[in-house]
């Protein structure tokens, strides 16, 4: 199931707070360095990131691995926000929402 995008979900990296998920969009190329380390981490256009912490440094998980990422180098990459659905939980053979 492909997640769902609009305008208004389109953010910096630097912007998602802890529990946000994001599929990147693109990185800054006026940054060769930067796109190149990025790149080396596994942080390319089309993966989705997770944010384990929140602040500077922003804790992610790409893949199966965690990165730390300075607010600066956050801020060239743009992500598009994926959305979750509802949480549903099962207690006792009972669903409750």
């Amino acid at each position: 199931m492909a997640p769902e995008s609009s305008a208004e979900s389109t953010t910096t990296l630097a912007a998602l707070h802890h529990g946000d998920r994001a599929l990147v969009l693109a990185i800054d190329h006026t940054h060769p360095q930067l796109v190149a380390k990025l790149a080396a981490r596994g942080l390319v256009p089309g993966v989705e990131v997770g944010v384990l912490r929140g602040g500077d440094p922003l804790l992610l998980s790409v893949d199966d691995c965690r990165w730390a990422l300075n607010r600066s180098d956050a801020e060239c990459v743009r992500v598009d926000l994926v959305k979750r659905g509802r949480k549903r939980f099962f207690r006792l053979g009972r669903l409750l929402s």
